[in-house]
């Protein structure tokens, strides 16, 4: 028997197999009930599970939905027949124990289809973790909860995104002439719309530069601003902004020579930009990904039925640690989000014009993380 050990964003996941296929997958979290003992006569061997390794990372960058891969799992007739039936549950959607034992034939086996699906020794591949209660509970999963709402969360999110890329296609955003307009657009942006920041930055005439908003004066600055409205406290920030600038010589490529969190942190010092702005800034004009958080996002995520964080960073992190960390990621799946709630999520939904296929305006299961 072969085994290896492989990391991911989530946790260690430990594979166990030989010839006759894939006989075990640990989700090695520290949490939950099952415990994995490694054999002393099975033999390390990475290279045997190249294709196994090769489709889990695929499914946890978004590329892969499903899993073509032989597999041995160890159990009685009836366990057999409810992991196969796992298997036909599809990526991003959900069953109950009910649905299960109906599927398999015997719909008065809820509790045996439960203990069985706690018996499966191959998770992620078998898909355990898209079971969960008649009343959307996320119940009980062998490596631990949190892992069963971040494989969860993972899968909703990635078939979201695939989903607004297929009907909306790349969105190209932010839309700017340079990463320093692209700044300027985020501070003008706060409390209006993007039609009105359009009218503004046309002002400068194509003109617009670090240099010119620090040596026009405040109130000509504000006039050229106006259409963004709160045009003088604006004129005040992209003051600030244009100092902050300049302690980089205007360089962008020195600003983006810095780590992010060194970025984030000098951007939050700066007078009017706050976390929402700051990341817009930080993904946007200087490839550090961080991923947004708007109005847009908490409406559209508590409407398709995960429970999101009351803090901004609790629920940016909540994003960052279920998706890819892939900057072009981050850049479209923000301005999916925005122009879908624009289109139909708005703050009186379209939900019968929506092409959405697991929202509808009901909650498919809640995720607690």
């Amino acid at each position: 028997m072969f085994y290896t050990i492989i990391e991911n964003r989530l946790c260690s996941i430990i594979l166990v197999g030989d010839e006759q296929g894939l006989s075990h997958l640990h989700l090695d979290t520290g949490e939950g009930k099952r415990q994995f003992e490694i054999i002393e006569d099975w033999i390390e061997n990475s290279s045997f599970f190249d294709k196994e390794i090769r489709q889990i990372d695929e499914y946890f960058s978004g590329e892969r939905t499903s899993f073509e891969l032989d597999l041995n799992p160890q159990g009685t007739q009836f366990q057999r027949k409810v992991w196969e039936a796992l298997q036909s549950i599809p990526y991003g959607e959900t069953r109950s124990y009910q649905e299960i034992a109906i599927q398999i034939g015997n719909p008065k086996s809820c509790r045996a289809v439960g203990m069985a699906n706690s018996k499966n020794p191959i998770p992620l591949i078998v898909p355990c973790h898209r079971v969960i209660g008649k009343n959307g509970s996320m119940t009980g999963f062998a490596h631990g909860i949190a892992i069963k709402e971040r494989l969860l969360l993972t899968e909703k999110m990635m078939e979201l995104y695939n989903q607004f890329l297929f009907h909306y296609g790349n969105q190209d955003w932010w839309p700017a002439d340079s990463p320093f307009e692209m700044m300027v657009g985020a501070i003008l942006t706060q409390n209006t719309a993007w039609t009105n920041v359009e009218k503004a930055i046309n002002n400068f005439e194509a003109e617009l530069t670090p240099g010119l908003i620090r040596d026009i004066n405040n109130e000509k600055l504000a006039e050229i601003i106006r259409p963004s409205g709160y045009h003088n406290q604006k004129a005040i920030k992209l003051k600030v902004l244009a100092d902050w600038m300049a302690d980089y010589d205007d360089d962008i490529d020195k600003i983006k020579s810095k780590s992010g969190e060194t970025l984030r942190a000098e951007l939050l010092g700066i007078h009017g930009i706050g976390r929402e702005t700051a990341d817009c800034i930080l993904t946007y004009a200087l490839d550090q990904p961080y991923f947004v958080i708007d109005a847009y996002t908490r409406r559209l995520f508590e409407r398709i039925g995960i429970e999101v964080p009351v803090d901004y960073d609790d629920f940016r992190k909540m994003i960052e640690i279920s998706i890819p960390k892939d900057l072009n990621l981050y850049n479209e799946f923000h301005a999916l989000i925005v122009r879908h709630c624009k289109d139909y999520c708005q703050k009186t939904p379209k939900c019968e014009a929506c092409f959405l296929q697991h929202c509808r305006g009901r909650r498919i299961f809640n995720i607690k993380l």
